[in-house]
């Protein structure tokens, strides 16, 4: 459930008590950057400052023959309460500011990814939450949630993007329940970037922010 979105330069509203550096921050973004799991990207925090952190909460997951790490990117709405996610939801939630995000279907020669967006090209706002991991630093994940029209034929999940009016709530700790997204969205099919084709160079994916 969404394991790649994209950050680019986006218009329509910033909310009115995020900060001016981050607003100038996100508007001189150039281009379009695929972010998938602990690749870095910009959160907007409860005090309207923007925070480059990874995506992805580390997790020690049991095996059959020894323990291992796993990077979870996504936290469930009907998960939250559970152990690995309670706390940061509690006590640290953040904005992830994307303009983009994408889910898989399948196509004649594969995956084929869709791109879905709002009209207008307008920022999308999805709740996120963070934490801060020993040895990789500040972390968030992206909390999913029932799928709305435009979503369920693809996929039974989609990332909580939030309206304008639901930014400060969410943030302030009194909006705790999502169900599917009232925000429009529009998709398209778009090219494969997980494949890479000869002479074919891969989305800038560094240091970025």
């Amino acid at each position: 459930m969404c394991t790649a979105y994209e950050i680019g330069k986006r218009g329509g509203s910033f909310p009115e008590w995020g900060t001016k550096d981050a607003f100038e921050h996100l508007m001189e973004i150039e281009g379009y950057t695929i972010i998938r799991l602990t690749l870095p990207a910009p959160v907007l925090l409860r005090d309207g400052t923007l925070r480059t952190m990874r995506w992805g909460f580390r997790r020690l997951v049991p095996g059959k023959l020894k323990p291992g790490w796993r990077t979870i990117g996504n936290s469930r709405e009907d998960k939250l309460s559970g152990r690995t996610w309670k706390e940061s939801f509690t006590e640290r939630r953040c904005l992830i500011p994307a303009s983009a995000f994408f889910e898989w279907i399948d196509g004649p020669a594969g995956k084929v990814p869709l791109r879905f967006e709002r009209p207008e090209n307008e920022w999308l706002w999805i709740a996120g939450i963070w934490e801060t991991d020993k040895e990789r630093g500040d972390c968030f994940s992206m909390i999913t949630t029932e799928p709305s029209g435009a979503i369920a034929p693809i996929h039974d999940r989609m990332p909580a993007v939030l309206t304008n009016a639901q930014l400060r709530p969410y943030l302030d700790g009194e909006l705790n329940e999502f169900g599917p997204s009232a925000v429009p969205l529009e998709w398209k099919e778009t090219a494969n970037f997980l494949k890479k084709t000869s002479g074919e160079t891969k989305p800038e994916q560094g240091e970025l922010f």
